[in-house]
C-alpha cells in the first residue's frame, strides 16, 4: 500500500542513497540543488519512482522539483490518480 509514510520513506532512502548527497537525514524542506540532486540525479530517482509507483512522470514535472517535499507531494498525488 502506498501511504503517505511509506511514500515518503521511499523518496528519502533514494535520496541518502545516492552518491551526490553527502547528508545523513533528509527533510522535507531540503532544497534538492542544495544537497546536490543535479538534474541528472533528479532523472535518475524519478525513473526509480516511476517503477516503484508504477507511475509516468514528465520531463516537465521532474525539473519542476525544487525541494523533497515537492517530489513526496508530487507522488501522493501521482498515486492518488493512478489507484
Amino acid at each position: 500500500m502506498n501511504t503517505p509514510d511509506v511514500i515518503s520513506t521511499t523518496v528519502y532512502d533514494l535520496i541518502l542513497a545516492s552518491p551526490m548527497t553527502k547528508i545523513k537525514d533528509v527533510e522535507p524542506e531540503h532544497v534538492l540543488s542544495e544537497i546536490k540532486m543535479d538534474s541528472l540525479e533528479k532523472l535518475s530517482m524519478a525513473m526509480d519512482l516511476e517503477e516503484t509507483f508504477e507511475i509516468d512522470m514528465s520531463d516537465e514535472d521532474i525539473e519542476g522539483f525544487e525541494t523533497v517535499s515537492d517530489v513526496i507531494t508530487y507522488l501522493q498525488r501521482a498515486v492518488k490518480s493512478s489507484d
